[in-house]
């Protein structure tokens, strides 16, 4: 796998973090749900912030837990092709995961 598809992987991995971030703040400061949605929004949105500070810790340090996480994913043996799908597939669906809830949540 080439350095740049991982970076790009990475990328939308932070990208999706800080919207999710900014989003369960938007719905936490807009109050509209319940008191059990708002624990809800307000648990992801905490989680969320404890992983950016961790992005933003990293960035500050010039290294990436994300590229050392792939390079133990490059240690297994499997094809090329397996390795970028599961890459692909976990920066999609990571995406998914740290969006999606927080916007069902807080949405009445």
């Amino acid at each position: 796998m080439r350095e740049k598809e991982l970076s790009i992987c990475i990328w939308i991995h932070h990208i999706a973090t800080f919207i999710g971030i900014s989003e369960g703040l938007y719905y936490l400061l807009a109050g509209k749900q319940g008191f059990i949605r708002s624990c809800g929004v307000f648990l992801l949105t905490a989680f969320q912030s404890l992983a950016g500070f961790k992005i933003l810790v990293d960035l500050r340090n010039g290294q990436s837990r994300l590229a050392d996480s792939y390079r133990n994913l490059e240690k297994v043996d499997s094809f090329k092709r397996q390795k970028r799908g599961i890459l692909w597939g976990l920066a999609v669906s990571s995406s998914f995961f740290k969006i999606f809830p927080v916007h069902i949540l807080g949405h009445s």
